[in-house]
């Protein structure tokens, strides 16, 4: 039976606010320490999901599966469980790549614009799929909020990328120039417009398959407790990254076989040409060439090499992985439990409209942890946020 504090409405509120203070207080400790060990994001994806689906399973235990007042049997069918794992394959596994491929196609800034729109999407799936209505008042409000949290976000994105213009323009400028007078600028212009219809479709499609997601959550996981669902949908993705990561690993080994092959028959091929035909000194000068171009061509083969490393887990000691770990059980344990909670307990568009306001908690811990001093536009858009979050907290439901 669901434990209730003060009424189901508030408790939800509560929670959707909470989700997102707990994934910016985690997402701080990451950006310490998964961004120094060179560790990617499919790596840090995979080692989320397996780490907290022990979680899940331990509060399973707990807690139960299902809710005391639902029958097992009637919650846990073959299309509630199947419709749960494609919500999984659509927000974590497909939704997580196309958002990060998105941020490096177009940028966090443009992210953010399409982001925005996550928001009125739910609304309208919630109200087509679900028949829950907003009041009019609840839409100003969901717009005031959307409207408050992109000033924020946008105002501190440009700031962190104005050192980095500032520091590249000279160079930025000499070459632009150079390339203007060499080869126009045509060329640069299609594919810039190319990385940005491609950024913006990965983006827009992202909106897509998480507000589905959380659509098809609320609508096959009634019944399931939070922790359920959660393991379910974790744990799935887990295994599909798991087995990702082992199949690259099997044809790295592989490939890294047969090129070790080939460049030994070619050093014996070489070998046997050269020793009937040449004098000594020629000899001695053919072998020094050949040496140079064995250890270019080994140091082709091992670019690709390294760069297919995005499949595994970066080398941290103990601290550090306890530090990573503490991070995912803010992140992925206790974000996600506190939102699927919400999501049962208030409208789909007010739940994600509430959970989106990680910026704002981003915006107070920067000044204490990293001395960022908030600016006057981002404390505009904290308070337009604030306003738009107290009107969907009276007036949302």
């Amino acid at each position: 039976m669901t434990v209730v504090v003060f009424s189901p409405t508030a408790d939800g509120v509560i929670a959707a606010l909470l989700a997102p203070l707990f994934m910016s207080i985690g997402f701080f400790i990451w950006d310490v320490r998964w961004t120094a060990s060179g560790g990617s994001a499919f790596a840090l994806n995979m080692y989320k999901c397996f780490t907290a689906s022990i979680g899940f399973v331990i509060m399973c235990g707990i807690r139960g599966f299902s809710q005391s007042n639902a029958d097992g049997a009637e919650v846990f069918t073959s299309s509630s469980v199947g419709f749960l794992l494609l919500s999984s394959t659509l927000g974590i596994i497909i939704g997580d790549v196309l958002w990060l491929e998105a941020l490096r196609l177009i940028g966090a800034k443009h992210v953010i614009v399409i982001d925005s729109i996550k928001p009125f999407a739910a609304a309208i799936l919630g109200r087509f799929f679900l028949q829950e209505t907003l009041k009019l008042v609840a839409w100003g409000g969901m717009i005031l909020t959307v409207l408050g949290i992109g000033v924020v976000s946008w105002e501190e994105q440009t700031r962190a990328a104005k050192p980095e213009e500032d520091s590249e323009t000279n160079t930025a400028q000499v070459e632009s120039t150079q390339q203007m007078v060499m080869e126009g600028h045509t060329e640069d212009r299609v594919d810039r417009n190319k990385r940005y219809r491609r950024g913006y479709t990965c983006a827009v499609f992202n909106v897509l398959a998480d507000s589905f997601g959380s659509l098809l959550t609320k609508q096959h996981g009634v019944g399931m407790t939070t922790w359920t669902i959660n393991l379910i949908r974790f744990g799935f993705a887990g295994i599909i990254l798991f087995s990702i990561s082992c199949g690259m690993r099997v044809h790295r080994k592989y490939c890294s076989t047969a090129e070790e092959q080939c460049l030994q028959i070619k050093n014996e091929n070489r070998d046997t040409e050269a020793t009937a035909h040449i004098d000594e000194s020629t000899r001695v000068e053919e072998r020094s060439q050949r040496t140079k171009d064995v250890n270019r061509e080994e140091t082709e083969t091992i670019i690709p090499c390294q760069s297919c490393k995005w499949y595994q887990l970066p080398p941290l000691h103990l601290k550090g992985w306890l530090q990573i770990t503490a991070g995912v059980a803010l992140v992925t344990f206790l974000c996600p439990a506190f939102e699927k909670f919400a999501l049962f307990q208030i409208t789909l568009a007010l739940a994600i409209s509430l959970s989106s306001v990680g910026p704002l908690y981003g915006l107070l811990m920067d000044w204490p942890f990293k001395g960022k001093k908030p600016t006057l536009p981002s404390c505009f858009g904290a308070c337009m946020a604030i306003g738009g979050v107290v009107v969907l907290s009276v007036f949302g439901t």
